[in-house]
């Protein structure tokens, strides 16, 4: 990656063996507090090749990499020193990372399958023109998952923190641009939304690589 460039990279969880050598012990102890098997499960496949792809990017092992959070709870990379910014994003048995060197970045992919949708949701996350919007549509599910994603990664790139991204209206054809930020939709596959949310005038690798590790 060179410049103002994002890259996108999603990986199918289950190819992902865990690798437990890996992990900080403040991932490690995370984990413990996890208790349904396949949430851990999942987090601990997401976060093995989290430190893989950093890895890669930063040249070194992915256990020598630091991260910590910011005070609203926004992962960084501590050391080595860096100025290469990330969020990871997974659900579903999916997960997404968005990379930039000299810029923030923020993912958000939620399943389809399964979600729920209820008033009072969409009454505390939406702005009022997107609720009536959602409610106009055809699929109101997939067009408030499609909002609720890129609100959620406006509010990763903005560093603020998941939820507190509600009142900006992000209704519009993608990529959206609002607040110095754009806003662009993710496709991952008919069963996903997602989006990614980066500084307006970079430069997206929108051809979204999907791993698999196995």
């Amino acid at each position: 990656m060179f410049g103002r460039t994002v890259d996108v990279v999603t990986v199918d969880l289950s190819t992902v063996e865990v690798d437990e050598d890996l992990l900080s012990v403040a991932e490690l102890g995370r984990a413990l507090g996890i208790a349904r098997t396949a949430a851990l499960t999942d987090y601990l496949r997401a976060h093995t090749w989290l430190r893989q792809r950093l890895s890669e990017y930063l040249d070194v092992p992915p256990e020598e990499i630091e991260i910590a959070e910011n005070e609203h709870g926004k992962p960084y990379i501590d050391a080595p020193a860096t100025d290469l910014s990330f969020n990871l994003s997974y659900s579903g048995g999916r997960a997404v990372l968005g990379a930039g060197f000299r810029m923030e970045v923020g993912v958000d992919v939620e399943p389809l399958e399964g979600a729920q949708l209820n008033p009072e949701m969409m009454h505390r996350v939406l702005s009022r023109p997107e609720a009536e919007t959602v409610r106009q549509s055809g699929n109101m599910k997939r067009e408030f998952y499609k909002l609720w994603v890129r609100k959620e990664a406006m509010a990763k790139a903005n560093g603020w923190g998941v939820g507190e991204e509600t009142a900006t209206n992000l209704l519009g054809l993608s990529p959206v641009e609002r607040d110095g930020f754009e806003v662009t939709d993710l496709n991952i596959g008919d069963e996903f939304a997602a989006a990614v949310a980066v500084p307006a005038g970079c430069t997206i690798d929108l051809s979204v690589k999907i791993e698999a590790m196995a």
